[in-house]
């Protein structure tokens, strides 16, 4: 099946649009980019597919979601059964493929087995990258039941293997390979939302514990991705080999450097900040002492990510949203992450750059999506507008029109007039 995708193309690299641009795609794969004009001859009769001022990009890629989690209040995860953890997260991809994404980078949920049933055709979702259960010390930041004791949360479903010492953290490891895991993920620091540890402050893991895991994810050619917000949990993850540091609220010079020589990545989950500081501030039944930590984590997580961005250092986008209506964290409102790296400073190039090509790399598939390329794999959405005057307009899902995935269309609201 041949398409041709006419509009502005916008391609991921960072360089100019063309703007009387197209995209032809045949089955799977993109076969042509380039001015309308200059078009193959024999795609000239195939099927068109545009929209009013319609600008063409990769597909979206989601570089930091929790599929299947349902509210910040972990100790409600007590009920949590496979079935319903796998019907969450086919509902979240449902939302994020309407907002335009044709891949996502799973953070740590179980929705690493639905890796099989996508393989099979069983279900139709976007691409999955997944981790498998997090990683954690006992009374960190993924230690989900602090309220209860240790023996009676081991029985229940937790989000993460509560590991001490290096045999215990090669095994996990091992486990959520064999469970067809793409990377690890672990956590070197406590959290916003932890139970009983300061966010700007303590380190988790100790250097054997996280260089044993970076091993682990070498011998499996990928890589080490740590939940890390104070900057000593930064600092002891990036001297041990991690690749990617999830947050980074408190970054410093030593950190930005060590992340500019090493190659790495920083993934800072904006809206996630945002919407909790927008539900601290107007519920009075919130704990003065989580106010407090939200509002001092999220002034430093702007301030840090300022510093990377001017260093240049490479910079993707997730919203890391876990669900909670009452926060205003469903995946129906993904997309806010546009809005606040625009808020953010960051340039709508960049963000779409971010969005697109770094996310690619960080989710081991930049030979294969992430940039219109002929060669490449037809993941690639239509938006209805120019997110380089107003990135915002990416904000609105209604705004994406056509969305393609291999080569099929998998959302198509464009109006019944065809061009």
């Amino acid at each position: 099946m041949i398409r041709v995708l006419t509009g502005r193309v916008i391609d991921g690299n960072g360089g100019s649009p063309i703007e009387k641009g197209c995209v032809v795609t045949e089955d799977e794969r993109i076969v042509f980019v380039g001015e309308e004009a200059a078009i193959p001859a024999e795609y000239a009769g195939a099927e068109r597919i545009s929209a009013e001022n319609g600008s063409i990009l990769p597909g979206l890629i989601e570089a930091h979601v929790h599929l299947s989690w349902a509210g910040a209040n972990s100790i409600n995860w007590i009920n949590f059964t496979p079935q319903m953890e796998m019907a969450r997260a086919l509902r979240d991809m449902a939302y994020l493929r309407n907002e335009g994404y044709t891949a996502v980078r799973d953070m740590g949920s179980g929705c690493v087995f639905l890796k099989e049933c996508l393989r099979e055709g069983l279900i139709d979702t976007p691409r999955i990258f997944a981790a498998g259960r997090i990683l954690s010390q006992i009374g960190g930041h993924g230690d989900a039941y602090q309220k209860i004791t240790l023996e009676a949360s081991e029985k229940v479903y937790g989000p993460a293997f509560l590991v001490t010492g290096v045999d215990e953290v090669r095994k996990a490891c091992r486990i959520n390979f064999r469970n067809g895991a793409d990377f690890v993920k672990i956590m070197t620091t406590g959290g916003v939302f932890s139970q009983g540890d300061r966010a700007g402050e303590i380190c988790h893991f100790s250097r054997d514990e996280i260089r044993a895991a970076v091993e682990e994810a070498e011998n499996h050619g990928t890589y080490v991705a740590s939940h890390a917000q104070a900057n000593k949990g930064i600092r002891t993850a990036l001297e041990n080999g991690v690749k990617c540091i999830e947050h980074g609220f408190y970054l410093d010079d030593y950190c930005i450097d060590l992340m500019i020589k090493n190659d790495c990545w920083l993934v800072p989950t904006l809206s996630i900040m945002h919407t909790s500081k927008v539900y601290n501030e107007s519920n009075p039944n919130v704990l003065p002492e989580l106010r407090e930590k939200t509002l001092r984590s999220y002034e430093a997580h702007y301030r840090s990510l300022d510093k990377a961005h001017k260093a240049g250092v490479k910079i993707g986008m997730g919203c890391d949203f876990v669900n909670d209506s009452a926060l205003g964290c469903t995946y129906d409102k993904a997309n806010m992450e546009f809005e606040r790296m625009s808020a953010a400073g960051f340039s709508p190039m960049e963000i779409i750059r971010s969005v697109t090509k770094t996310n690619s790399e960080i989710i081991l598939m930049q030979d294969r999506v992430g940039t219109l390329e002929a060669g490449k794999l037809a993941d690639v959405i239509l938006v209805e507008g120019n997110p380089l005057d107003d990135i915002k307009i990416m904000c609105d899902a209604d705004n994406v029109k056509t969305v393609l995935q291999d080569g099929r269309i998998v959302k198509d609201i464009r109006s019944e007039k065809r061009a």
